[in-house]
């Protein structure tokens, strides 16, 4: 069934543009990074990390962005009407559709077969699309401790000891419960 919110209004161009930068960086961030872990092109492995490093920036300042952006750009909410409001109001589930949970997680555990009609995005999409910024800033992260020009600033060393400390302290719990 096609969705009610195709129309110029419910995606403003400065959010198609950041949603295809997105894409476009998550797909050579996958790429490069098999490139990296498996080198299975002899003297792509350099390139590769380069390439990492810069999709890695243009992937967390591109939703810097697009979060300030939510802020300022206005947005058609709900499908079938072209009333905007600004688009950050429009990240969790508002008055018209929040009754619509239940039914769109019947939906998507295949135990009710309509689609359900909503806002631009149903229920359960919004809820899951507030993680994206979250997952995006926490993968920056852990990417720059271990990027070798920030690995050893204090802010991203705590974050290699921390990992670091808590997995040798795993180890030393299976070792403890298997061979003792």
């Amino acid at each position: 069934m096609a969705h009610l919110a195709h129309y110029r209004e419910a995606h403003p161009l400065v959010f198609v543009i950041t949603h295809w930068i997105n894409l476009i960086a998550m797909i050579v961030l996958i790429v490069t990074g098999f490139c990296i872990h498996f080198p299975f092109w002899p003297y792509f492995e350099s390139l590769a990390r380069g390439m990492h490093v810069f999709f890695g920036f243009v992937i967390f300042l591109n939703c810097v962005f697009r979060i300030i952006a939510a802020f300022f750009v206005k947005t058609a909410p709900t499908g079938g009407t072209r009333k905007q409001v600004t688009d950050y109001k429009t990240w969790l589930p508002q008055k018209d559709n929040r009754h619509q949970g239940l039914i769109w997680i019947k939906y998507y555990l295949f135990l009710k077969k309509d689609h359900p009609l909503g806002a631009k995005l149903g229920v359960p999409q919004k809820i899951s699309y507030l993680f994206i910024p979250v997952l995006i800033i926490v993968m920056f992260y852990t990417g720059m401790c271990l990027w070798v020009p920030t690995m050893n600033l204090p802010f991203f060393a705590a974050g290699t000891n921390l990992v670091g400390g808590l997995m040798s302290m795993r180890i030393i719990h299976y070792f403890m419960m298997y061979v003792f």
